[in-house]
């Protein structure tokens, strides 16, 4: 099956943007997005989940990269798009997330950051202004249940 995940690049003062997720003893953090419904356009879903997970309106820019992961049937192709929010304060909705808490994380962290999708080492090098490309492959993602 595939899954398309749109997901979405959040900085301010230097902190990147993410929600955290607690799976057993290991933290994950998530760019905010979210799986598109049946006949949904990518940014409809992208202004959808910011709104619903986080209360946050947002302007989507441009697409930053996309990535493939595996795991079993689950085929998931990522498209991480630049984001610019244009209300509110990230708040978490417990309906609509599994997600811990929102936290900012510092731009120099990224790069070790335990991220989904993993593409931390790509991530960190655009955000520093450095190189990277844009499509990043299928990931070896690490995942726990």
């Amino acid at each position: 099956m595939l899954i398309i995940r749109p997901s979405g690049v959040v900085v301010r003062d230097q902190h990147l943007l993410v929600m955290r997720y607690r799976y057993g003893e290991r933290d994950r953090f998530n760019l905010p997005g979210g799986n598109l419904e049946p006949g949904e356009e990518v940014t409809a879903c992208l202004m959808r989940e910011f709104a619903e997970e986080l209360d946050l309106e947002i302007t989507v820019g441009d697409l930053l990269c996309c990535a493939e992961t595996v795991v079993a049937e689950r085929h998931v192709l990522h498209l991480v798009f630049h984001i610019e929010t244009t209300a509110g304060t990230p708040c978490l909705n417990p309906a609509q997330t599994r997600a811990t808490q929102v936290q900012w994380i510092p731009l120099d962290a990224v790069a070790t950051a335990p991220l989904y999708p993993g593409i931390a080492p790509a991530l960190a090098a655009w955000l520093l202004g450095q190189p990277a490309p844009r499509y990043l492959g299928r990931l070896q993602q690490e995942w726990f249940a």
